[in-house]
C-alpha cells in the first residue's frame, strides 16, 4: 500500500443511518421531527435522536419543565426541545389520546396478576432460614 492511498481520506460506506434503515426511509413530520417503523414503532422522534415528542411533551404537562428545562435534562440542543413542543402543540389531540393510553396500561398493570406474583416470591424468600 503506498503512502497515497494510506492518506486518502475514508469513504463512507453504505447508507447513513439518519437517512434511512433497511431502505426504508425516515419521514420528516414537521422540522425536527421525523419517524421510521423500526425506530420507536413508528412513533414521532426528534431528528437523530430516540427521544420521542411524548416524553418531551410529558416533562413540559406533568413536571412542569419548561423548553431549557427539558433541553437541560435531556442533554440536547434548546431547538431540539422547542421542535418537539411544536408538534405537541400543533397534535395535542393525538398526545392526549396516548397519554390516556399509557394510562390505562399503567392500570392494567397494576391490577393485574403479576403484583400478586412478586408479593408472593417474596415471602416464600422471607420464610427461607438463612438467606437474610
Amino acid at each position: 500500500m503506498n503512502s497515497a492511498s494510506r492518506d486518502a481520506p475514508v469513504k463512507r460506506q453504505g447508507p447513513n443511518i439518519r437517512d434511512h434503515i433497511d431502505g426504508v426511509k425516515f419521514r420528516q413530520l414537521a422540522p425536527g421531527i421525523t419517524t421510521h417503523p423500526l425506530v420507536r414503532s413508528g412513533r414521532p422522534c426528534i431528528e437523530g435522536t430516540t427521544i420521542e415528542v411524548k416524553t418531551i411533551a410529558g416533562l413540559q404537562k406533568f413536571h412542569d419543565m419548561d423548553v431549557e428545562q427539558i433541553a437541560d435534562h435531556l442533554w440536547i440542543q434548546l431547538f431540539m426541545a422547542q421542535d418537539a413542543l411544536n408538534y405537541y402543540a400543533a397534535h395535542i389531540d393525538y398526545f392526549e389520546v396516548e397519554f390516556q393510553i399509557d394510562d390505562l396500561n399503567h392500570e392494567q398493570m397494576f391490577e393485574s396478576h403479576y403484583g400478586d406474583s412478586t408479593r408472593e416470591l417474596l415471602s416464600r424468600r422471607e420464610s427461607v432460614p438463612g438467606d437474610h
